[in-house]
């Protein structure tokens, strides 16, 4: 049977498949710091003010990295970077698991963040250039697939949390779970990007001549909704163990329930993106995320919070495959660079906002600093309103 228009507007190239496992590793250190630091600063003796560097640190390593990806796809291949990556993200994971001292942990974890911040962000940087407008819906699988490396993130953490066992194990695994991972990219043939901009301050001139609005409605959602997702992911073991009495493991397990969650709605939104403007459902997801992360902290902990938590990874879960999909809304030459420039401002929020947020925990009160996480989810709709008409234009 002859494929339709529409089957070929969203289809997907079979290269780009490869490309999904590879981005499982890189979910589970993203959830490192937040699955780890409550032992951390038990062991170090410790409180938020220094236990939120551990995630400061590692997104200015993301940040860095991402800066520089456009600059490296102009010497190197896709391959090349990726496998660079991996070897750069072991090393530097082995090497914090061993380090004597919190502030040599830190130098390391800065490292992981670099090799990270690339891995999670060049499969998107690919897609953004090869899929088009099946661009969004290749985003959720793909970030689907690094949600999957989130569930799984808080699993050994918990454990060892439980057992009692050093949470150095905890840095170690990764770093030899992202090895064989990258042997299906050894295997598989990837083009070279055409006509890559790298970033630079004529590229963004360039850009926002194109698009202003649109590029800088971007650029603040995903600065915002990083912050708010990074900041819920950091606190909500510490917050849930110490408002809600729970022993060691079992809040790590309403994380693992919430990234469950947030892996499943992406797979679903890719879906449903192929039936339904991809922006009614942002929309939606953003608006129900922002009445659920406001109500969770203030209802009963042993109760609404534990339930409610779960659900924000569900609703809020296509927030950030449909923001950077629209990337592939730019010209292609300088798509790459859109696609980095937003990234590098997701980077931001998840570095300040959950360090202010944790500095609110310990100086006021942990239930008024997850509650005004709502204010960061209140900026994103405030941006989507803003570049509604450059997008539905486009659909």
């Amino acid at each position: 049977m002859a494929r339709n228009d529409t089957d070929l507007k969203f289809s997907i190239p079979n290269n780009v498949r490869v490309l999904y496992p590879l981005v499982i590793v890189p979910g589970i250190v993203h959830v490192l710091a937040p699955s780890t630091v409550r032992t951390i600063m038990e062991h170090l003796g410790f409180r938020e003010s220094l236990g939120g560097l551990l995630q400061l640190v590692y997104f200015v390593g993301v940040l860095t990295g991402t800066l520089l990806i456009t600059r490296f796809m102009q010497r190197f291949s896709i391959k090349q970077i990726a496998l660079s990556q991996v070897l750069l993200l072991s090393v530097s994971l082995f090497a914090a698991s061993a380090a004597p001292w919190y502030a040599l942990l830190l130098f390391f974890y800065l490292f992981a963040g670099f090799a990270n911040g690339i891995l999670l962000t060049i499969p998107g940087v690919y897609i953004t250039g090869v899929c088009g407008e099946a661009s969004p819906r290749a985003q959720n699988i793909l970030y689907g697939f690094f949600a999957l490396g989130i569930v799984a993130g808080p699993i050994f953490p918990g454990l060892l949390a439980r057992w009692g066992i050093s949470w150095r194990w905890a840095l170690a695994a990764p770093a030899i779970l992202i090895l064989p991972f990258a042997i299906p990219l050894v295997l598989v043939k990837l083009e070279r990007l055409a006509r890559v901009e790298k970033l630079s301050v004529k590229v963004l001139r360039d850009v926002l001549s194109f698009n202003r609005s649109l590029f800088l409605g971007l650029l603040f959602a995903l600065l915002l909704y990083a912050g708010a997702k990074g900041s819920v992911s950091m606190w909500l073991v510490s917050f849930l163990e110490r408002e809600s009495g729970m022993g060691p493991g079992s809040a790590h397990l309403v994380l693992i329930i919430l990234a469950a969650l947030l892996m499943t709605g992406r797979w679903t939104c890719g879906y449903l993106s192929r039936k339904t403007d991809p922006f009614k459902i942002l929309f939606l997801i953003t608006a129900v995320s922002l009445v659920l992360v406001f109500i969770a902290p203030l209802l009963a902990p042993g109760k609404g919070s534990i339930i409610l938590y779960p659900l924000v990874g569900l609703f809020g879960s296509g927030i950030f495959p449909f923001l950077v999909g629209y990337a592939a809304w730019f010209p292609s030459a300088e798509s790459s660079a859109v696609f980095t420039s937003i990234i590098a401002g997701a980077a931001i929020g998840g570095a300040i906002f959950p360090y202010l947020i944790g500095l609110m925990n310990q100086h006021l009160n942990p239930k008024l600093g997850m509650s005004s996480i709502a204010i960061l989810f209140l900026g994103v709709i405030a941006c989507l309103i803003w570049i509604k008409p450059h997008v539905i234009e486009r659909c």
